[in-house]
Order: C-alpha cells, then structure tokens, then sequence
C-alpha cells in the first residue's frame, strides 16, 4: 500500500512540475507580447509597420479625437447635453461607439479579476485601473503574473455579489448603447453604410484604431480564460465564456 501511495505522489509531483513548467513559458510568452504590443503599436516608426504615427509623434488631430472621445466616456457628456442643452465633444458616431464599447468591456473586468483567486496576491484593481484609464496593455502583465501564482484549492470560490452585478448592468447597457448610438446617433454623419465606411478607413490608416482592435481580440481571449477557470466545468454558465463581451455581460449579471 506504502508503495502504491508513494507511486500516487510521485506521478502527482511530475503533473505538477509539468504544470509549472508549461505555466512558466506561457507567462514568458505574454511578457514577449507585452513588449511587442508596445514596441509595434505605440512605438514603430510612423507607416513602417503599421500605418498612423505612434504615441511619440501622435497628431494634434488623432490626440484632440482621443481626448473627446474619453471627455464622452459612457456617453455621459453627449446625453445630458441633449437633456439640458449643453455642449459636448462632437465625435464620428463610429469612433465613438467602439471607444465606449471597448472601455465597457474592460470595464466590466474588475469584477472579474476580483473573483480569480489565483490572482489574490496581485494588485489586481491598480492593474485594471492602468488598463481602463491609460491603455489596456496593462492586461496582459496581469495574465502573465498570475500564470506564476500557485494554484488556490484550499479556499471556497468566491461568490459573485452586488459589485459583480452591477458592472455587469453598467457594461451590458452602454455596450447596448454602443450599438445604437452607432446606427442612429449624429444623423448629420449620414447612414449606417457611411458609418462602416468610415470605420474601416480608421482601421487602415489609424494606430489608435488598430490597438482598439487588438483590445478587443485580447479581452475576448482574456475572458475565455479567466472565466473558464472561474466558472465550474460542470454549470451551465461556463459556456458563456465563449461568447464575446455579452457572456461576460450576462454572466456578471446572473
């Protein structure tokens, strides 16, 4: 019996030593897609290895549409100007609603990264503020750093509560926004064909654009992994993981 035992810890040390070791490569490959997300989205040269100038010879014209777009976060400033008659940035309806797309997505990842154990250790709401207000690189560090965490068995998984659900209702309904204010809002930019138009004239020509883009398939990526470690394999939920933005969305809220 001694013997079976020993044999049973023995194979247990190797999986976990294997685990480790895969766990270690997969944290030093996020660390290499840090520095290649800097080095060719906000540093490369401007139209060498992608088109638009980087963060160190942005345009007046690219930094006064940035600014605009985060003065109209979550629509705010644009809706009560309707209410009360003030003014507001005005911004293309197209770049405004995949920017306030985008920041409702990482938005509703704080409660997100607070439910993942593993990541206990880390600075998990300094991380996600740097990602929601500078740039979203900061995810992928998060990603990377908790992929050297151990493992967390001995603890109860924690519950989503009020926080959870309330992101999860502020998300889901400016990421529904989004989606309207992109088809109906700012007639004065012309239909909806004129509006993918412009969006994908952005999307061959302006950096900032095309590391929104890269977001979005990082959030995507980034949310399959942490719910599918979060939810239990067997629920029902855990094929919300799958589903971009709204599975998070739905998940948070039920």
């Amino acid at each position: 019996m001694s013997e079976i035992i020993q044999e049973i810890e023995k194979t247990a040390q190797q999986q976990d030593s294997a685990t480790a070791k895969r766990n270690r490569r997969l944290s030093q490959l996020l660390w290499g897609l840090v520095v290649l997300y800097v080095a060719v989205l906000l540093l490369s040269p401007p139209d060498q290895l992608l088109p638009g100038e980087p963060i160190w010879a942005i345009k007046p014209d690219t930094l006064t549409e940035v600014l605009s777009e985060s003065l109209n976060f979550f629509f705010v400033l644009p809706i009560l100007g309707k209410l009360l008659n003030t003014s507001a940035p005005v911004v293309h309806p197209a770049a405004e609603a995949f920017f306030n797309f985008s920041e409702a997505w990482i938005f509703m990842f704080l409660p997100l990264m607070l439910l993942d154990r593993r990541g206990q250790n880390l600075p998990r709401g300094a991380l996600w503020g740097a990602a929601m207000f500078l740039t979203n690189v900061f995810l992928m560090p998060y990603m990377a750093q908790r992929l050297r965490q151990p493992a967390v068995t001995d603890q109860p998984m924690p519950e989503k509560g009020w926080l959870a659900r309330s992101f999860g209702l502020v998300g889901g309904i400016v990421g529904l926004g989004a989606i309207a204010w992109l088809c109906l809002a700012r007639p004065e930019f012309g239909s909806l064909a004129d509006r993918g138009l412009y969006f994908w004239q952005k999307l061959a020509t302006d950096r900032v654009t095309i590391a929104f883009c890269v977001d979005l398939l990082l959030f995507w990526i980034f949310q399959i992994w942490l719910m599918g470690e979060i939810i239990p394999k067997d629920s029902k939920e855990h094929s919300l993981r799958w589903v971009p933005f709204w599975g998070l969305a739905v998940w948070l809220l039920i």
